[in-house]
């Protein structure tokens, strides 16, 4: 693989076994994670926060999910915990900041 090209990490959304109200996130959230995951609407309406330590990278599509997910939840409000480095400037540089609790 030559020097200039990213690795993709692959992602890995699961429910936390001791609290179901907290959706873990792993690798890079982006246009192949959100097209992988699919979640029962019920369970994704008891989320209250997503775990971002262990994520790098977010694109367009996975900012589409957060926001979705932002949505399903109201009247709460979603709680990103752990959002670092590129995936934090990427998701305040698209306004993110606006709508979820970075």
């Amino acid at each position: 693989m030559p020097l200039d090209e990213p690795v993709h990490q692959p992602a890995g959304m699961a429910f936390d076994a001791d609290d179901p109200s907290r959706l873990v996130l792993t690798g890079d959230i982006d246009v192949y994670a959100v097209a992988a995951h699919r979640f029962e609407p019920d369970a994704l309406a008891a989320t209250r926060v997503v775990d971002l330590h262990d994520v790098d990278f977010v694109d367009s599509a996975g900012l589409g999910f957060l926001i979705g997910l932002s949505r399903q939840v109201r009247p709460h409000r979603l709680r990103l915990e752990g959002l670092h480095g590129t995936a934090r400037q990427m998701l305040v540089v698209m306004g993110a900041h606006h709508v979820l609790d970075l």
